[in-house]
């Protein structure tokens, strides 16, 4: 087995949540004004940062609101901050926060959730992360990254150091095999996983993985990770094309919302149909795929709708 080979397996085999901080961890031996905010959360790789740069990390305990107050402070004194902790508590316990320190005062910190959807399937409806998108986008100068694989999460780490504005960085729980190479560009905010001549799935998250399995020559994928993204660049791929919007987030304000203010905004002659969550909180337990299908968000459904819409 080949060096190569030996580095896809083992990038195949880690967390986004790991392939994005090791990222980080081989920057800060470099930047010594990166540094890690966590709200008693652990990784091998945070022993590994705590073991080399035990003054660049700071655990506050369970106070994720407290954690991104420190973070707000470290950012004044010009420190490039990283806040993390499951995204549930990171995001909804800590909006006001989020909403003051990084959208009115525009401070620079990358915040950092782990769970997006039903990533923490088997924890319960307090760890179900259904709302992020629509609730983060709102706010004034936030980027949202929705990470696909471990490439983009690599990648997003690089570009966070340096930005000057608030992002919020969202990740599955579980691995995922990667959709990307090193080699692809990701700077339009989304990527043409496959060709359709008809239209295209458009999704994020673990729902691109998901849109790849039921596409076809009509039918492509387009991974919609960045928002906001390149709007003039997507226009001109969707363009007199069918849509169809697939998330694992509620439907209000959320990806398929996002994909109609743009076709809206730019006048685009572009049909959609929008899959995702009901609009209710259900507070059930039950597996990922359960709840996958009680939303119809089933392969049944799924290529259902597909066929239906597209003909």
């Amino acid at each position: 087995m080949g060096k190569d080979t030996k580095t896809t397996i083992l990038n195949q085999n880690r967390s986004q949540r790991d392939s994005f901080f090791k990222q980080i961890y081989e920057m800060m031996k470099h930047d010594k004004d990166i540094v890690i905010v966590v709200a008693d959360m652990s990784t091998p790789i945070f022993d590994k940062v705590r073991e080399d740069f035990p003054h660049r990390f700071f655990n506050v305990g369970i106070a994720e609101q407290n954690a991104i107050l420190v973070a707000s402070g470290l950012a004044r004194e010009g420190k490039k901050v990283f806040v993390y902790a499951i995204s549930t508590f990171m995001v909804m316990r800590c909006y006001e926060q989020i909403r003051v320190s990084q959208g009115v005062m525009k401070l620079p910190i990358t915040i950092v959730g782990v769970g997006s959807g039903y990533s923490y399937d088997d924890s319960g409806p307090t760890h179900h992360m259904l709302e992020d998108i629509s609730i983060m986008r709102v706010l004034p100068h936030m980027t949202i990254h929705s990470i696909s694989d471990n490439v983009m999460a690599r990648r997003v780490a690089e570009q966070s150091v340096s930005m000057d504005t608030p992002n919020y960085v969202r990740f599955d729980r579980h691995i995922r095999p990667d959709l990307y190479t090193d080699k692809d560009n990701l700077s339009n905010g989304f990527n043409v996983l496959k060709e359709g001549t008809d239209g295209y799935f458009v999704s994020t998250g673990i729902m691109t993985d998901e849109a790849l399995k039921y596409c076809d020559e009509k039918v492509g994928v387009i991974d919609l990770h960045t928002l906001p993204c390149n709007t003039d660049e997507l226009g001109k791929v969707i363009q007199d094309k069918k849509i169809i919007t697939l998330e694992e987030h509620f439907l209000p304000g959320g990806l398929g919302s996002y994909v109609l203010e743009i076709i809206s905004d730019n006048n685009l002659n572009t049909n959609v149909k929008r899959l995702g969550l009901k609009q209710e909180y259900i507070y059930r337990y039950g597996g990922r795929q359960d709840n996958w299908d009680y939303h119809n968000l089933n392969e049944e459904n799924i290529v259902k709708e597909k066929n239906e819409f597209f003909g």
